[in-house]
């Protein structure tokens, strides 16, 4: 052959040497387009290993993370297996001197290396002739596990394999880092999202409670929901009892149907004054409110219960002109009384369990009650203490001296009238 034949047969071969390492670097090119492209983190690393075992001309590939906690490397993929199906102490076979030492590793004839571990060959039936695996390093230039492929098609691995399964491994690093990026992303957003529905279930209950409890108590749980179980204390208050005037005859002869609209409509405009006012629904019954107002003085929370209590009988007047019941107009009967009650929780338990109610006792509670019970036809009814801090401007009428149901002593009674 003459010495043109031979240029031309080496440069042909250098020519087809060019074009399979621009192959190679084409593939390489898109193992990093598809790091880029590909948001299923399940079916990324699938991908990333396959287009390896293309890059690298190999039949298998495998991708080892280290376990901090169990102190072992497990397949996050591996060719022919299922995940995490490979387990292996981090100084145990290659993969383990990999990972131990941080350095590449080229084992062409792997059943004459000592280093090898036969086991996983023998487990799956599978004969690894030779091994290629390199480090994998994260942003921190931390190990984090190795990357290796397994049996060259074209025959033995050669120093150019290191450079480019090196650099795969860069790019599998960013997966695993990306990877875990979104799994903790994920797991975030999941937390953010169980929160956002516990306080929207949070303010939908508060929403309810506040129907049923009063106020200052919805913000006390709240704030500081200790303290709703805590001891009653003494506390200065004016109790204003409201009931519906022959209310069990009205209930034994009529529709409860009816019966349940009246009692909504007239008590539901009766607490829009209670509010204005700054009185709190504390207890209800079938007919019955029992409001308390409390403030910064005796005078005050008196003088507002008087207040709202006479917008209830302009109410109930309204009411009356404007609906229409089979047993007629509805008539209130209306008592106040101020002093010194004990606030709190009182607490009963039964065969079914333990009950709370956030009320006030005592005997100025029971004598509202009782002088509620004296008054008729919408009228209010005070006791002397309430009588004491509202005379000056709300005009009275001495009812008298009364005999309460199990009272002792004769209790002062008062009839307030329209103010001057």
């Amino acid at each position: 052959m003459t010495s043109v034949g031979k240029r031309t047969i080496g440069r042909r071969k250098k020519d087809i040497a060019i074009r399979k390492r621009n192959q190679r670097f084409e593939k390489l090119y898109n193992i990093g387009q598809t790091i880029t492209s590909e948001m299923n983190m399940e079916a990324l690393f699938g991908l990333v290993m396959e287009q390896a075992n293309q890059v690298m001309d190999t039949e298998r590939s495998a991708l080892f993370l280290y376990d901090d906690y169990a102190e072992e490397l497990w397949s996050l993929f591996a060719t022919g297996m299922k995940k995490n199906e490979i387990r292996i102490k981090k100084n145990s076979g290659l993969a383990g001197w990999v990972f131990k030492n941080k350095k590449q590793l080229v084992v062409n004839d792997t059943y004459k290396d000592s280093r090898f571990n036969l086991d996983v060959d023998r487990r799956t039936g599978y004969r690894t002739k030779n091994i290629l695996s390199v480090p994998i390093f994260n942003r921190a230039e931390k190990c984090i596990g190795t990357l290796e492929v397994l049996n060259r098609k074209s025959g033995d691995f050669m120093d150019e394999d290191v450079e480019f399964l090196k650099s795969i491994s860069d790019y599998v690093a960013i997966a695993v880092e990306n990877s875990k990026l979104y799994e903790d992303n994920k797991a975030y957003t999941e937390r953010l999202e169980a929160t956002i529905i516990l306080a929207e279930k949070l303010v939908r209950v508060k929403a309810q409670l506040t129907k049923f409890v009063p106020a200052s108590v919805a913000r006390t749980v709240e704030k500081e929901p200790d303290k709703i179980t805590g001891k009653k204390i003494p506390m200065d208050v004016s109790i204003l009892f409201v009931d519906i005037q022959g209310f069990s005859s009205i209930t034994e002869n009529f529709d409860q149907l009816l019966i349940n609209d009246m009692v909504e409509k007239h008590f539901s405009k009766y607490l829009m004054s209670v509010e204005r006012h700054g009185g709190e629904l504390n207890e209800t019954s079938g007919d019955g409110l029992m409001i308390m107002f409390e403030s910064e003085t005796l005078e005050h929370h008196a003088r507002e219960a008087v207040a709202a209590s006479l917008e209830i009988i302009e109410e109930n007047k309204r009411l009356n002109r404007k609906l229409s019941y089979p047993w007629g107009d509805v008539r209130l009967h209306m008592g106040i009384n101020s002093g010194t009650a004990y606030v709190g929780t009182t607490r009963m338990e039964s065969i079914t369990g333990e009950r709370l109610t956030y009320t006030a006792s005592g005997l100025v509670t029971v004598l509202a009650a009782l002088i509620g019970k004296r008054s008729e036809n919408t009228e209010l009814y005070i006791g002397s203490e309430t009588h004491s801090m509202i005379s000056d401007i709300y005009p009275c009428d001495f009812i008298g001296d009364c005999r309460l149901k199990n009272i002792s002593e004769p209790t002062p009674i008062f009839q307030v009238k329209s103010p001057r």
